[in-house]
């Protein structure tokens, strides 16, 4: 699992708004490309977003967050795998319906055209399809600097 701290930001019907803690020493750290929680800060950017929770806490209170490790890796998977297969089958699909010749000049262009629009694409859907589909971030207890060891 993969785990940062969090503050709580608000309580509403049974869900926890909550808001990253990370501070900016990923910025500098050497170690950010293998690191867990600078990956999960980037998933979780400094925005509020609902995690469910049963538990009684108050707005002000520091959570851990955490997300399974398998989830994250197939989660990443799928978001670079995703725009090479869109290209490979949009490719695919106008070299069997173009002319040879026109075919020639423009799949290049297309291919190109797959991959930036399914960046795009991803980029613009990130936050509903990672949080809401893929995996949804856990409260698994109060941070250490919280008085109660409380868990979800």
């Amino acid at each position: 699992m993969v785990e940062e701290q969090a503050e709580v930001v608000r309580v509403e019907n049974g869900q926890v708004w909550i808001k990253s803690l990370q501070a900016g020493a990923c910025g500098g750290c050497m170690q950010k490309s293998a690191c867990g929680a600078a990956a999960l800060s980037k998933l979780l950017p400094k925005r509020e977003f609902a995690v469910d929770c049963q538990l009684d806490l108050q707005v002000g209170d520091h959570v851990l967050v955490a997300i399974d490790d398998a989830h994250l890796l197939s989660t990443s998977l799928l978001m670079y795998i995703l725009p090479v297969l869109a290209m490979l089958g949009i490719v695919s699909l106008a070299s069997f319906v173009l002319p040879a010749a026109i075919a020639d000049i423009w799949l290049p262009v297309i291919a190109l055209i797959a991959v930036l629009l399914s960046f795009f694409l991803i980029h613009k859907f990130q936050g509903i399809f990672l949080l809401h589909f893929c995996f949804s971030p856990q409260i698994v207890g109060t941070a250490p600097s919280s008085t109660s060891n409380k868990s979800c």
